[in-house]
């Protein structure tokens, strides 16, 4: 069982890596190069133009981390469906759920990769100009990642629909809601209708919480990350990928293939 998870998940990982992966890492750097060009007038101030370039680019990643799970996860499971390679997978003896449960991991490592290999660029990038270690960047890098998994793993669940435009919907949607999740609470608290605080309340906790996980700033201004807020986003974010992997395996299960 878990051999044969674990041959669908590097399998999935080298197709997004062999078609996906270089020209977005060839982009970002372009960008990265312009960011240092385009913030040389503060170079009479070299902390500040770090922080920006340091603040500009950790924004241009998370857009970027955004696409790449949106493009990785909506065409990895869906594009095998459509070309009807997935027949040939599903006759071999093997289950639906280690079938959705390798696509899942795999999907899960690429983008995974790709976000850690942008952080590490703007790291290198950070140092060569200015010499100075990036403080904090192994918490950034970790809470990054887990935001990004669990779209990822949101994505590839939407996938399972039977219209591209609805995956893109529900999944910019849900990412949308799940940036402000906590401001619409304290909105809707704040109008003092029962029906929509309840509404909103039901929504936050269906909907994934990204601003556990938005602590860049917190990191640029040079604050601690409590212990325990690590492990509780950590485990938040491993519960919420569970739930993910057994509704997409339940949903692959019921789906007429």
């Amino acid at each position: 069982m878990l051999s044969r998870i674990r041959l669908i998940m590097w399998d999935t990982f080298l197709d997004v890596a062999r078609h996906k992966m270089l020209a977005v890492h060839l982009v970002f750097i372009c960008i990265s190069f312009g960011l240092f060009n385009l913030f040389g007038h503060f170079s009479t101030t070299p902390s500040l133009e770090y922080r920006m370039i340091q603040d500009v680019g950790l924004s241009v990643i998370s857009l970027f981390g955004f696409f790449i799970a949106l493009f990785i996860g909506s065409t990895t499971l869906r594009d095998e469906i459509q070309h009807k390679t997935i027949y040939a997978v599903l006759t071999l003896p093997m289950g639906r759920w280690e079938l959705y449960t390798g696509k899942f991991l795999g999907t899960l490592l690429a983008a995974i990769v790709n976000v850690l290999i942008m952080l590490c660029v703007l790291t290198i990038l950070l140092y060569m100009k200015f010499h100075i270690l990036w403080g904090g960047f192994q918490w950034v890098a970790l809470f990054m990642l887990l935001e990004f998994a669990i779209m990822t793993g949101m994505v590839l669940l939407f996938s399972l629909s039977d219209s591209l435009i609805v995956c893109f919907s529900l999944s910019i949607f849900c990412v949308l809601l799940g940036s402000m999740a906590e401001h619409v609470q304290h909105l809707a608290a704040a109008a003092e209708i029962p029906l929509l605080s309840y509404l909103t309340d039901v929504t936050y906790w269906i909907v994934p919480n990204f601003s556990y996980f938005n602590i860049k700033y917190k990191i640029l201004k040079d604050l601690t990350v409590s212990p325990s807020f690590v492990l509780w986003a950590v485990g938040y974010a491993t519960c919420y990928l569970l739930f993910l992997l057994a509704a997409g395996s339940w949903v692959l299960k019921k789906k007429d293939l």
